[in-house]
């Protein structure tokens, strides 16, 4: 499976394999001369079907979230197919020359490179065999000896291509191997370099649950008030990365149990404060056994690993607009969520989506789209209030934390937003009016769990599409009105696949003595499980989900063979023919075409048909 070359250069240089292993490899495979003469003669075969066995290739690619990922758009498909078409000729044309292996290898450091797990290449490989076997299938009957010695020589070449691929991937991990290991040593003797130097802040737990005490400057590296509450290992513990927060809680738990000397390091967030690594080192005291207190120390260790500093730093936060990432809101929320746990303090999460977004980028170019995301981003952290967060999840999608669970609240709060963000925008010399949607969900009653509360914003966003305000506050109703969708699309595609759907024709006839002038076909759909299904319902979804052209191609053509089957009865119908049609065809450059051949191939006259746009469509 091949995927584009990454912009940036190998900072490791590439393998290289001697020409003597490579001959060696090739004895061992048993793979000569007649083995390149059979792949030359099968290539005859495996051209002719090609693009017909690529297409399924990448559907079934597609199909799977783990490599259909790295399939953004469909500019980038097309041009995938053509590297895989490339591959494929050079697979059965090309020797296997230095070239050719050198070529392989790079393919392989792509894989590693873009995060392609190694059992997932070999499972493409394994697919892309498939399809060949089915390229190959009509010499079994014309040559089965040659079918055979054709296949057997298919195998050997593509086993030598998975094994040099596979060097790829060593390699590359040899060699990040060693260079994190070279860093780490590096950073282990700078530690070791500053430990005399180093200023180092005392803390003191009392146990069970006494107070906790701290110097001045553990106060500053934790974050800790200087009161002297109970609860002094929540109040140590509250700024610590959520990512860190276990194994800090097991290395406490250790020195509890046993009194030894405990080691850790972890990552310390604080709004408005740099991200700090600090190294902690604490012992519990024991009185018969059970322990009083705990003493510890902190060391800020930011200098010696600033390196990972800017490199957790990009981690958190959106390279494009400077925002919070996901990650970095993901971890507020699980805050949030235990602060309301503890105080029953309600919260609320409002999801904001962009509308049409994907066509500034279709139509004026992602440079342009990346301003607009930039300006937004601007405008939503501009009109923060205290206490409120925005991050961006990616692509057109934000997320603002605010401290209010009232609904009322949370909606004065999108409507803020929304009103922003639909300020007239100014990029270069074009103006452009910007609309979001914003789902609006609240902590507790909508969801005491990260992912639940962000799912529920997520429908209530799409519920808000489709109202007037673009602002809606999430229902238990949504949910299933989701669910149902989702049925709906999933019986709709089974219906189209399995020739389930039907078309009632209705006539039309004149008001003053009922002459027939003509019908409409309308489409009807009665599924076994859903039962009759509305027009109004499934055509808005099957323009929403991508299937209105196989839904509209199945009517016209069905449409054209009712109409030659009147006309061949002898029964020809008055006047036209009218199929409704949804807008949404007419933004494929290939309908008129399609459309024209469905007549063809049914042999009516075109003018017997009418096309009415569907009210549906936008």
């Amino acid at each position: 499976m091949d995927f584009p070359k990454p912009s940036s250069p190998f900072s490791g240089g590439t393998p290289e394999i001697p020409q003597a292993e490579i001959d060696l490899r090739l004895a061992y495979l048993k793979y000569n001369a007649e083995d390149q003469r059979n792949l030359n003669q099968a290539w005859d075969y495996i051209q002719s079907c090609s693009q017909h066995n690529i297409d399924r290739f990448y559907a079934h690619v597609g199909a799977f979230a783990e490599t259909g990922s790295y399939i953004q758009d469909g500019r980038q498909l097309d041009r995938l197919r053509g590297m895989q078409q490339h591959y494929l000729r050079e697979l059965f044309c090309a020797p296997v020359d230095a070239a050719y292996v050198d070529n392989r290898l790079r393919i392989g450091m792509v894989h590693h490179h873009i995060g392609l797990e190694p059992h997932w290449y070999l499972g493409s490989c394994s697919q892309l065999l498939s399809e060949i076997t089915h390229s190959l299938e009509p010499i079994l009957t014309e040559d089965p000896r040659f079918y055979a010695a054709a296949m057997q020589s298919v195998i050997k070449r593509l086993f030598l291509d998975m094994g040099i691929a596979m060097n790829a991937y060593v390699f590359t991990d040899r060699h990040a191997l060693s260079k994190s290991t070279s860093s780490l040593r590096e950073s282990e003797a700078l530690l070791s370099e500053a430990h005399d130097l180093a200023q180092l802040a005392r803390w003191e737990l009392f146990l069970p649950e006494g107070p906790l005490n701290g110097c001045p400057r553990a106060q500053e590296m934790l974050h800790l008030e200087q009161t002297q509450e109970k609860n002094g290992y929540e109040r140590l513990r509250y700024w610590v990365n959520p990512a860190d927060r276990a194994e800090v809680d097991a290395a406490f738990a250790s020195t509890l149990a046993s009194g030894v000397t405990y080691d850790v390091r972890y990552r310390v967030e604080h709004p408005g404060h740099p991200l700090r690594m600090l190294r902690e080192r604490g012992r519990a005291l024991l009185e018969n056994g059970k322990p009083v207190r705990v003493v510890g120390t902190v060391q800020d260790i930011s200098l010696q690993v600033s390196q990972l500093s800017r490199i957790e730093q990009l981690a958190l936060f959106d390279d494009l607009t400077q925002l919070p990432n996901r990650a970095n809101f993901l971890g507020n929320l699980e805050r949030h969520l235990i602060d309301a746990g503890k105080t029953r303090k309600p919260f609320s999460l409002l999801f904001i989506d962009l509308d049409d977004f994907k066509e500034i980028n279709d139509t004026q170019g992602h440079s342009v789209g990346d301003e607009v995301l930039i300006e937004v981003a601007r405008r939503l952290k501009e009109n923060l209030k205290p206490q409120e967060m925005v991050a961006r999840l990616g692509g057109d999608e934000f997320v603002v934390l605010t401290p209010t669970g009232a609904k009322d609240g949370a909606t004065t709060a999108a409507l803020r937003f929304s009103t922003a963000i639909g300020r007239p925008l100014w990029i270069g010399q074009s103006m452009m009016g910007i609309r979001a949607s914003i789902g609006i969900a609240s902590c507790p009653e909508d969801g005491l769990k990260s992912g639940l509360l962000l799912r529920n914003a997520d429908i209530a966003m799409y519920a808000a599409k489709s109202s007037r305000s673009g602002i809606e506050i999430y229902r238990p109703e949504m949910s299933e009105r989701l669910l149902r969708r989702a049925q709906l699309a999933s019986r709709l595609q089974h219906a189209l696949d399995e020739g389930a759907l039907e078309l009632y024709y209705q006539p039309q006839v004149t008001v003053a003595d009922g002459t027939l002038v003509g019908a409409e076909a309308l489409l009807r759909w009665h599924d076994p499980v859903l039962g009759q299904v509305s027009p109004d319902e499934f055509i808005p979804l099957a323009e929403h989900r991508g299937l209105i052209g196989a839904v509209g191609q199945w009517v016209a053509a069905q449409a054209c063979r009712q109409l030659h089957h009147w006309e061949s009865a002898g029964r020809a119908l008055p006047g036209q023919l009218a199929i409704n049609i949804s807008p949404r065809q007419l933004d494929d450059p290939q309908f008129a075409e399609q459309l024209l051949e469905l007549v063809r191939q049914a042999g009516v006259l075109p003018g017997k048909i009418d096309l009415e746009l569907t009210e549906s469509g936008s």
